[in-house]
């Protein structure tokens, strides 16, 4: 029995459908879509360029992505190291360093992320589509947030959420352009429009007819900082319960809800979410949390200022060659405050300026 070929305008059609399901963050038909690519890209005709395989390549990276799979993601990011070795066109260039700058946000190693976002910027001029625009602006946009530049982020995310509210089919591109807005208000003490954002991006979800309970997990995710961050701890744990999820990859909820705990002096309950938290941190290889972690176990335990010190000065130098001065200044408030109760004013006045040049710094990026 003869087998039909899948010929290179077929496979084209199926990679660029996939990349729109994967855009729209339509997981179903995603996923559908992957399967059926995997089949016939078996039987598909010879490419002596490789450019199809590279695609594809690049786009199951990016499904990886989309379904939370960081260690298969890794594992396909080091291949395409290697591919990016090839002479490649810039339409494969821009989604290599696109896609990798995504990845770098996602596992925290933001000045990585910093350096592809400004490679795939670039090349970004050869689209005339106004949807990967979008998604340039949004996955920035989520960038400048983790890295404590609200400002920034909400800039984009507004241009992101311009480009989608137009666009039937992208209703979870817009609840998340409302969530990052909702996030960057978060930061900047905005409480009540944050609140507004989120409640938003919600109600985008419900009317949407796709899978949508990943999503809206991180809603309450972030509705539930939110309340943390204005010391509404009980009802910031209902939410942050509800959206833990039972995975080996959820550090950042496990870090919340352990917070609360201690901020609520239930010192025994915070410890079991630090343990947990802490493991999935490690087992991640998620740096940044592991500090976190570290420091906030330190403050469940009444630590001295001095044994504070110690647990945050790895913190602190970490911090500092990420340059994520947010919580450089943070961490140092934090110890100034703890050798000021104690009376050591020497340490006191060492991180309170520690904290002010993390500040300027701060605002110095968000000018530039």
């Amino acid at each position: 029995m003869e087998i039909e070929l899948t010929s290179t305008d077929q496979m084209i059609q199926l990679l660029n459908s996939w990349y729109r399901e994967i855009l729209s963050q339509n997981l179903v038909e995603s996923r559908r879509l992957k399967l059926e690519i995997d089949e016939k890209i078996e039987n598909m005709e010879i490419d002596p360029t490789q450019t199809l395989f590279i695609y594809y390549s690049l786009l199951c990276f990016r499904y990886q992505l989309l379904i939370d799979d960081l260690w298969e993601a890794r594992y396909t990011l080091n291949h395409l190291n290697e591919g990016q070795k090839r002479e490649t066109d810039d339409f494969l260039s821009y989604y290599f360093h696109f896609f990798k700058a995504i990845y770098a946000t996602e596992t925290g190693n933001y000045l990585e992320a910093k350096l592809h976002y400004q490679l795939a910027e670039k090349r970004l001029n050869q689209f005339t589509d106004d949807i990967e625009k979008a998604e340039f602006n949004y996955k920035v946009a989520t960038f400048y947030y983790h890295i404590r530049q609200p400002l920034l982020a909400v800039r984009h995310a507004l241009k992101a959420r311009e480009y989608f509210e137009d666009k039937s089919g992208y209703e979870v591109k817009l609840a998340g352009s409302e969530n990052v807005i909702g996030l960057a208000s978060t930061s900047l003490k905005q409480f009540r429009e944050a609140e507004d954002h989120f409640l938003s991006a919600l109600d985008i979800l419900r009317s949407s007819t796709l899978k949508k309970e990943p999503f809206e997990l991180k809603i309450r995710y972030n509705l539930g900082m939110l309340y943390a961050e204005q010391n509404y701890s009980e009802k910031a744990l209902a939410h942050l319960s509800e959206a833990f999820e039972e995975k080996n990859t959820d550090f950042k909820t496990a870090y919340l809800i352990a917070r609360e705990q201690v901020k609520l002096r239930n010192f025994e309950r915070a410890n079991e979410w630090i343990t947990l938290g802490l493991k999935i941190a490690r087992n991640a290889q998620n740096e940044e949390y592991i500090h976190h972690f570290s420091i906030l176990s330190d403050c469940n335990h009444s630590a001295t200022a001095e044994q504070l010190e110690k647990t945050a000065s790895d913190a602190l130098s970490y911090f500092e060659s990420m340059q994520l001065w947010g919580y450089v200044q943070d961490y140092a408030e934090k110890l100034a405050s703890q050798f000021y109760s104690v009376s050591n004013d020497k340490k006191a006045s060492k991180y309170f300026h520690m904290a002010y040049t993390a500040k300027q710094k701060l605002l110095k990026e968000a000018g530039s």
